[in-house]
This record gives structure tokens, C-alpha cells and sequence, in this order.
């Protein structure tokens, strides 16, 4: 299941809405212009990263909330999940995010993602509730983390406070790939 910045953006005007906030409004909480929000809301653009955690602060709702489509299979065990299935959000520079835990109530979420050259997770850095860690699979990643850069070279890994302000870029020429748990579900619902 594909998550884009169309299916986002309908998500976030639906929310808008129920809270009775106009864009100017949510403009204000977001620090980002009502120009964006708009083409945010109509698909016209895939924000960042690091965007749509800030819009969803400000609907104080989780990102998972706003990204979650379904509801997973009552009563199993276990999953297989073939890549095609995977639930996919694609954020600004064609940064991908897929879920490769699904179905089960799980109180991690275990990501694929994948960086293409010169694409990031966003400005500015962001954080969210729990622990993380990563190990870069192939190409290489920059990992900011408040004031520190982290250069991640194949078979780096890195773990750390998720609330520590951070954000992810790839400087080089080729894709970068990168398996990454979050201790907590955070873009995606895990069911």
C-alpha cells in the first residue's frame, strides 16, 4: 500500500477540519506558509519528513495516526508480508519508508528505507517519543544529531534517543538503504 503526499494531505485537511482550524491557523502552528499547507492538502506536494511531523504535532496527533489506512488481521500468530504489500510512504525528495512489521500489536515498528543522493528527511531536525537504532545496508548517510554529524558508511550502525532533534541525508551518488526500528510506532500504525 502506497502512502503519498496526496493521501497525506487528504488526511491532514480531514483532521483540519474536525478541529475547526483554518490554514492561516494551522500556518501559525507549523511555522510553514498557508501557500504549502494548501498544496500539501491538495497533493500538489510531498513534504518532508521532518514537515509532516511538525503538522502532525500540530493536529496533536501521532504521525502514525495520520498514515495509518487499515486495520490488520485479527487472531494470527504470525505475518508474511511480501514486499509488494508493504505499506510505503514516500515523503519530499522520494525518500521511501516501508513497514516490514505489520499485523501484530507490536510496541516497536521495524522500517526499510530507502535515501536517493541528495535527499534527506527534511529540515529542520525533528524528534519524537522513544529509542532507535539503524545500520546502513548500502551507500551512505549523515546522520545529525543536534550539533553532531554522523557519517555512515555500509555495515555503520547507530543508535539513540529518539527525542534528541536529528535528521537523515544521503551525500552521495547512489541510493542510500538502511533497516531502522523505532522503539515505539512512529510513522506507521504496526496492525
Amino acid at each position: 500500500m502506497l502512502i503519498d503526499g496526496k493521501s497525506f494531505g487528504k488526511k491532514v485537511r480531514a483532521l483540519r477540519m474536525q478541529r475547526g482550524l483554518t490554514l492561516t491557523h494551522l500556518a501559525e502552528k507549523t511555522s510553514r506558509s498557508v501557500s504549502l499547507l494548501s498544496q500539501i492538502e491538495t497533493g500538489n506536494v510531498s513534504p518532508s519528513f521532518s514537515s509532516m511531523q511538525t503538522i502532525a504535532d500540530a493536529l496533536q496527533v501521532s504521525l502514525a495516526q495520520i498514515i495509518s489506512e487499515e486495520n490488520g488481521a485479527e487472531g494470527e500468530d504470525f505475518y508474511h508480508i511480501r514486499e509488494s504489500e508493504r505499506k510505503v510512504l514516500i515523503t519530499q525528495g522520494r525518500v521511501q519508508h516501508q513497514l516490514l512489521s505489520r499485523g501484530l500489536p507490536l510496541s516497536f515498528e521495524f522500517n526499510f528505507i530507502e535515501v536517493p543522493p541528495g535527499a534527506s528527511t527534511g529540515d529542520p531536525l525533528y524528534s519524537h517519543e522513544g529509542e532507535e537504532c539503524g545500520v546502513l545496508l548500502e551507500g551512505e548517510l549523515v546522520l545529525e544529531i543536534g550539533l553532531q554529524v554522523h557519517h555512515l558508511k555500509p555495515g555503520d550502525s547507530i543508535t539513540m534517543k529518539s527525542s534528541l532533534p536529528h535528521k537523515i541525508s544521503n551525500p552521495g551518488n547512489q541510493i542510500a538503504r538502511a533497516v531502522w526500528v523505532n522503539s515505539v510506532p512512529y510513522i506507521f500504525s504496526t496492525r
